[in-house]
């Protein structure tokens, strides 16, 4: 905890933050119910390393999630476990995190404070994203995982339904009103029987001049 303190006093000295803060780990934090009064910042997906205290067993993950409540010049932490899939009563164990990614969750938090408590406005491209340094394997356990348990571990976001495709609806010439005649062929059937009645004309008008001539 000590290492994390040192580098958020740090983050806030960087950015000109007079008032003094501190930082302090609560494990009774619960998401979505901040006390009143406090703000709450979730930092999601964060990369960090297990190991079992039972069988010594190590894996690493990138869904660890932290949970930040804040109140003016005060800043509760909670990081939520993970428990090893080899064991069959297995402890849920703290993760550890690389210095870099240190540095990053404690930026993101730093500037979620300037903006919640100084309106010092933040765009979503200034917050860095937590980097994965070590090889995954395997899909993320939820049965093991606390924040899976406790609702705070997201859901992805199921992919838009295409449209449905609905066939074209079949125009009853019948009964369609007139602007629907013409767009169903009606003008094209004019013109073949004026072309008919026009040739029958011609060949009357030979026929019968040839005839009294």
């Amino acid at each position: 905890m000590r290492t994390w303190q040192k580098i958020f006093a740090q983050k806030i000295a960087d950015m000109h933050v007079k008032e003094p803060w501190t930082l302090q780990e609560d494990d009774s934090l619960q998401v979505h119910s901040p006390k009143h009064g406090r703000r709450e910042y979730l930092q999601n997906h964060a990369a960090g390393r297990f190991q079992c205290s039972q069988c010594l067993h190590e894996w690493s993950s990138a869904k660890v999630h932290i949970l930040f409540h804040m109140r003016r010049g005060k800043v509760r932490m909670r990081i939520f476990r993970q428990a090893c899939r080899r064991c069959l009563s297995p402890q849920l164990e703290e993760p550890s995190f690389s210095q870099e990614n240190l540095e990053r969750i404690l930026h993101n938090l730093v500037l979620q404070i300037l903006k919640d408590f100084y309106k010092v406005p933040v765009q979503p491209s200034d917050l860095l994203e937590v980097v994965v340094d070590t090889v995954l394997v395997g899909p993320h356990d939820s049965s093991r995982c606390e924040g899976c348990r406790l609702g705070v571990c997201s859901k992805p976001r199921a992919a838009p339904k295409p449209p449905a495709w609905k066939p074209r609806r079949h125009v009853d010439t019948a009964t369609s009103p007139p602007r629907q005649l013409l767009s169903s062929g009606f003008p094209w059937k004019c013109c073949f029987v004026l072309l008919f009645v026009c040739v029958v004309a011609v060949v009357l008008f030979i026929v019968l001049y040839f005839t009294l001539k």
